[in-house]
């Protein structure tokens, strides 16, 4: 087989298709593991590590059914190519350009933002600048409230686009309408490129509107969007 992080990233680019046949106690332990590998970025120890990427690894292919497992098994054997660039480039090949870093973000975070398409959108919204946890927290405001949107970075850490809050941790009425309307809690990400990205009818960002007297036009359409008829 490949390495062990770079099975974690075959693990990631076929998410979708393992996770529902693994049990939940395979799951729970993964996320255990992938925690503590997030938690070892950055330190030294490099044995300690590779014993929790194996671990992580047999986490998951003892648990998958056989027929699976093998699957996996086969797929990524670099017996199956001769030459050490010719299994160098299957190895990136079944990888499909997924990390581990992307692994831990889909089992511990939930966040599907992961791999060589969503990963670049989802850096992209996170430059947008935000408040920590904390900083919501410190302004007095709910970060637990489903009608504003927190975005998940690499580590697991929420981040909350600033130009949802009209002052402090306080976010604009309108804001939160949309943000229910659209399903924030649900899919922020998709709410999030709604605000920052141009839209058509201005040739700017809804979020560039907040606070100039547009409320109504950001209503409709936001409306829009979510695909709801033209009555409130």
């Amino acid at each position: 087989m490949v390495s062990p992080p770079d099975m974690l990233g075959v693990f990631a680019a076929r998410w979708d298709r393992l996770a529902p046949r693994l049990p939940r106690s395979a799951r729970d332990e993964l996320a255990v593991l992938l925690g503590r590998l997030r938690a070892q970025e950055g330190e030294a120890g490099a044995a300690a590590r590779e014993e929790v990427l194996g671990r992580a690894v047999r986490a998951v292919l003892d648990a998958l059914p056989e027929d699976e497992a093998e699957r996996l098994r086969h797929d990524t054997d670099p017996a199956r190519y001769a030459g050490a660039q010719a299994q160098a480039q299957a190895q990136a090949q079944v990888a499909a350009g997924f990390d581990a870093a992307d692994l831990c973000m889909l089992v511990i975070d939930g966040n599907p933002m992961v791999g060589p398409r969503l990963g670049p959108v989802r850096e992209r919204l996170l430059g947008v600048p935000a408040l920590s946890e904390a900083e919501v927290v410190r302004a007095g405001g709910d970060p637990a409230r489903r009608d504003l949107i927190a975005l998940s970075d690499a580590r697991g850490r929420r981040r909350y686009p600033a130009f949802q809050f009209e002052s402090g941790a306080d976010p604009w009425d309108i804001v939160a309408r949309i943000n229910a309307l659209l399903g924030s809690a649900e899919d922020p990400w998709g709410t999030a490129d709604w605000w920052v990205s141009e839209h058509t009818w201005w040739g700017r960002p809804p979020s560039a509107l907040l606070g100039t007297g547009h409320d109504a036009v950001l209503w409709t359409a936001g409306r829009e969007a979510a695909g709801a008829g033209e009555e409130d």
